[in-house]
């Protein structure tokens, strides 16, 4: 029999997640960021005769009538099955939650499951950092390898620190100049400001020129945002940031490198191939020269808890253009 469980002991949590191959966003100090931003986090486990086997970091999300729904980001983690689903389902009910979303690694079959359009990236780029620096500089694109060299001769400063204004202002710049939309500066803050993260800043002469934050957890060093300035592409700063987390990654033993997000592959061989007009077609061009793995995830789910409520949530969602 599965029984659902909330964990509030953060090693408790980490022993469990840790042996289910956790991306960071099961992470405990990902959730104390969640909590830091006003968010309502649960820790949630599904046991079987008292051995977890899926671990889910949920995130209630409240859409009006004293309803909501739950959104568990890049998860759950385990082995998922009719059983557990049910289980979860039950649990939610009791929470007054009309469906759980979900991002989980393998497609589930189920009735009551729905795809539903994507909140994080499905597709990713993936390096291995157990290869030598020789090996991983071998297998990147001629081109991606020519601006790494290019941008250690420019007379660059890389900074390993925390500062939230730099990190900003840099980021409402990327975002003016590649029309896409920022997240509250309070939620950049919870995540510089947390132990979890890791801040890498190039300057020029003293400038900002590029930064970005990397979060670790697990076997995986992640790449979560990145920004520059524009007016000096030429110092190919960027280039500078990414080869700095790879080492940096490796130094600190994780194993993999995750780029987090690029264009869904839509050639039908082995070779990368991506859509220029897709949301991360401009990135996608850019993580793809550093030699990593493409991998792709099922997308984003829907289970429905509780069937009318979805429907009419659906509805609304159609009406008012909810996210």
């Amino acid at each position: 029999m599965i029984k659902i469980t909330q964990i509030q002991d953060e090693k408790q949590w980490q022993e469990a997640t840790l042996k289910l191959s956790t991306p960071f966003s099961h992470a405990w100090d990902w959730g104390q960021i969640l909590v830091a931003e006003g968010r309502k986090v649960e820790r949630l486990v599904a046991q079987e005769d008292g051995v977890v086997v899926v671990a889910a970091q949920v995130i209630y999300m409240p859409i009006g009538l004293n309803f909501k729904y739950a959104f568990c980001p890049k998860g759950p983690i385990g082995k998922m099955n009719e059983e557990v689903l049910k289980a979860f389902g039950d649990y939610f009910k009791t929470k007054k939650v009309l469906f759980w979303r979900i991002e989980p690694t393998q497609k589930i079959e189920n009735k009551n499951v729905m795809k539903s359009r994507d909140i994080n990236p499905s597709a990713t780029m993936i390096l291995d950092l157990q290869k030598s620096e020789e090996e991983i500089l071998a297998g990147m694109h001629s081109k991606t390898r020519y601006n790494i060299n290019l941008s250690q001769k420019k007379n660059l400063e890389l900074k390993n620190e925390k500062n939230l204004p730099v990190f900003w202002e840099l980021m409402k710049k990327t975002g003016a100049r590649d029309g896409f939309r920022l997240h509250e500066s309070r939620h950049y803050q919870a995540i510089v400001d947390s132990k979890f993260s890791t801040q890498l800043t190039v300057y020029s002469h003293g400038k900002a020129i590029a930064t970005m934050v990397l979060v670790g957890y697990g076997d995986t060093f992640t790449y979560l945002f990145g920004a520059s300035d524009h007016d000096y592409r030429a110092m190919m700063a960027p280039y500078m940031l990414q080869w700095s987390a790879m080492t940096l990654g490796k130094n600190k033993g994780y194993k993999f490198y995750d780029f987090f997000g690029v264009a869904p592959n839509i050639s039908d061989n082995e070779h990368y191939e991506y859509d220029s007009e897709h949301q991360y077609g401009g990135v996608s061009r850019f993580k793809s020269g550093f030699g990593a793995q493409y991998t792709e995830a099922p997308g984003t789910f829907d289970f429905i808890v509780n069937k009318f409520g979805y429907n009419l949530y659906l509805r609304l969602r159609k009406l008012r253009q909810m996210v």
